[in-house]
């Protein structure tokens, strides 16, 4: 079975589901075969070739010995609970729409009320967290309230609205959806049709949807569950449009669910993902709101109509910052799922004409280890962006001069993490779900699923596009700012752009000092410095073409490609300054710190390979280097090829989170897939459909039949 075995199973159907599955089963032919027999062999040998420890690689993901206890000791407690983890014969990946939602606000439900009575606060977190993995419905159905609106409450909320919402947030007495994109606006922000006009005579916002395109739309939440929603709009004040700000808005009745007046919502219906999210649309008809429910952090206005603007427009797009780091979180979540599932399966399929394991073909390795090591490069630099956070938010409080000269490089960072993450990963579903072959398009083996329920994350939060170009528009002002003025801010954590204080060094760099790129393998610095070289000639080149005539739309993707470079380097920098060291360094485990000081030098490589061309344009890397760095790329891969069960055990999914019976984590794959499918509803008999429309087609006599 996928998920949990029906023998482990608590729901009270799993023992008649057992006997129904035997009595098929005795009609069949489940003899083993040689490929049955040997999968299980295969897997227990690609896991004994790990030349690491796999358990402290388990614990270095998980963030240490401490966090990886309590995880395991939450997958057991989500494992055995009805309310958490869909229980056999009943399976996730076959939920309807409606059955999905709610057993998703089951979930919901269930861990609030494990966060309220647990003593062991640290466990009930991992319970909770571990329920985020389980199901990306309900991580961002929880998401939406606990992160989203809380962030904007806390963010641009003043001391009195942050006291007055919240305790009522943290106990969940209100439910809370962040209502921004529009049925006809998202990432232009500036052209919101929603306004908020202030009616001095009764000291209230009347909030309004103007127009069929200023609908509220893709709200999550909002659908069936938001009682409460923070809305940004136009802000008219005494017949002048003041701006945007953020209001908070209740939607419906605590007690009812009945909508609140002037207030209209529906819901979005049917989606390629997220199932279990209630994604809604919203218009105000007229609504009207105290003035006190204006965000006032960085606004104010007075009983009078006096309005004081924020120092910069752009903190009211502060939120985003966060929401677009979470997509670390998400990646590593959900990516690495897609590529266990899909490893354990190439190591255990044979085929073609030496029987070989289909991950040993290039193909299949070089498409799927640079993805694995983008995990673990990604994770790891986690911390860092969680620690520049820090600085820009300063636990809410926020000092507004800390605030708004970091804003700038933070968000050039985010914007493009979201852009290279979201991109990247996309390539690397798809890879898993064609390493997969057949098998990839069964539901039951879950990757049809992670790719529904990832493709939001391409959108969500700003277009990529975007995204990169605003990255890109950032780094050429602090060039141009360094090479006209040779200004360079001093920043309170590590700047992603920090290579721009040495622009006119780089630009004086004519071609890379090496001709073999297995030299980077031994000294990192080559790589930072080819990195840092190509990216400044590169902005260098599209400020030079901005300058003589070319429009912005012109150099598009150009910015696109140097922004993407920026986020790689700055991923490997990182990652490079952490695994660098020498193998024995305290503070990590010897063979955790060889094996990623080997995944940092294949993402440095896969970064040079990816974005070879970049260097190639500027005549910094010539075609015998680029020759060199490729094949310098595929031997790194077929280095790590007897690794990849090591490194995707290292994420630490058991069996019922991978839903794959493809994944099964003994490689006993053959068995268990069929006897899930045995398990879904209808899988045999005579179709209920028969008698309508088959039999009146089939038992038509022919008439051209001789009868004897």
């Amino acid at each position: 079975m996928t998920g949990i075995p029906l023998k482990e199973s608590k729901d009270p159907r799993a023992q008649a589901a057992i006997a129904r599955i035997e009595q098929i089963k005795s009609q069949l032919n489940l003899s083993p075969s040689p490929m049955s027999r040997q999968a299980p062999k295969d897997m227990a040998e690609e896991r004994a070739a790990a030349e690491f420890n796999i358990e402290e690689l388990a614990k270095f993901w998980a963030g240490g010995e401490k966090r990886y206890n309590l995880i395991q000791k939450a997958n057991e407690i989500i494992k055995n609970d009805p309310e958490l983890v869909v229980q056999s014969p009943r399976n996730f990946l076959e939920f309807t729409r409606d059955e999905m939602r709610e057993f998703t606000m089951g979930q919901i439900f269930r861990i609030i009320q494990i966060m309220k009575t647990t003593d062991d606060k640290e466990l009930g977190y991992e319970i909770g967290h571990a329920t985020n993995i389980y199901s990306e419905s309900f991580s961002m159905r929880f998401f939406v309230h606990d992160s989203l609106f809380r962030n904007v409450v806390n963010m641009l909320g003043n001391q009195e609205q942050k006291d007055r919402y919240n305790d009522d947030i943290s106990n969940f007495r209100i439910f809370g959806c962040f209502a921004m994109t529009e049925l006809g606006h998202s990432s232009a922000l500036r052209d919101i049709e929603t306004t908020a006009t202030y009616d001095f005579a009764t000291d209230e916002f009347i909030i309004d949807s103007p127009s069929i395109t200023s609908t509220k739309w893709w709200i999550g939440m909002a659908g069936q569950t938001a009682t409460h929603s923070v809305v940004i709009a136009q802000t008219i004040i005494d017949g002048k449009n003041v701006g945007l700000n953020w209001f908070v808005v209740p939607l419906r009745s605590k007690y009812t669910g009945e909508l609140e007046p002037n207030v209209q919502i529906g819901d979005i219906g049917q989606k390629v993902g997220h199932a279990g999210v209630d994604n809604g649309w919203i218009q105000f008809r007229q609504k009207r709101i105290p003035r006190s429910d204006m965000l006032a952090k960085w606004v104010s206005l007075d009983r009078q109509g006096n309005y004081t603007p924020a120092p910069n427009p752009a903190v009211m797009y502060a939120t985003l910052i966060p929401e677009r780091l979470s997509l670390v979180t998400v990646t590593t979540q959900m990516i690495s799922q897609a590529l266990t599932i899909a490893t354990r399966y190439g190591v255990v399929r044979r085929q073609g004409s030496k029987d070989q394991q289909i991950m040993d073909y290039q193909s299949h390795y070089v498409k799927l280890i640079p993805g694995i090591a983008f995990m673990y490069m990604v994770q790891s630099t986690a911390s860092a962006l969680n620690e520049q956070l820090d600085v820009l938010t300063d636990g809410g409080s926020m000092d507004p001069v800390v605030y708004l000269n970091h804003m700038g490089d933070m968000h050039a960072m985010s914007a493009s993490l979201k852009g290279l993450a979201g991109w990247y990963a996309t390539d690397i579903l798809e890879s898993c779900r064609r390493s997969c072959g057949g098998h990839a398009y069964s539901a039951y083996n879950g990757i049809g699923h992670i790719i529904g329920d990832w493709g939001v994350m391409t959108t969500g939060g700003g277009d990529n596009v975007v995204l990169l170009q605003q990255c890109a528009r950032y780094l050429l002002y602090r060039l141009e700012h360094k090479l006209e003025y040779d200004e360079f801010p001093d920043f309170k954590f590590k700047s992603s752009a920090i290579y721009i204080k040495d622009a006119k060094k780089y630009l004086e760099n004519k071609v890379w000092p090496t001709n073999d790129a297995t030299d980077c393998l031994k000294d990192f610095a080559l790589v930072q410095e080819a990195m840092n070289t190509i990216l400044i000639k590169r902005l260098y080149s599209i400020q030079e073409a901005l300058k003589n005539g070319s429009t912005v739309n012109d150099m598009l993707l150009e910015s696109v490609r140097v922004a993407e470079l920026h986020c790689a380097a700055f991923i490997f920098s990182v990652c490079a300054e952490k695994f660098g060291k020498p193998v024995g360094s305290p503070g990590i485990e010897p063979s955790v710190l060889a094996i990623m000081k080997k995944l940092t030098a294949l993402w440095g490589i896969h970064v040079l390979h990816s974005y070879g061309d970049q260097g190639f344009k500027e005549g910094y890397f010539t075609p015998e280097q680029i020759n060199s760095i490729e094949k310098t790329y595929l031997e790194v891969c077929k280095s790590l090829r007897k690794q990849v069960i090591g490194l995707t055990d290292g994420f630490g999914f058991p069996d019922f989170i991978l839903k794959a019976p493809i994944a099964k984590y003994d490689g006993d794959i053959y068995q268990t897939y069929l006897e899930t499918l045995l398990a879904a509803p209808g899988s045999t008999g005579v179709a209920p459909y028969h008698a309508k429309y088959i039999k009146p087609l089939t038992e038509q006599e022919n008439p051209n039949s001789i009868k004897k």
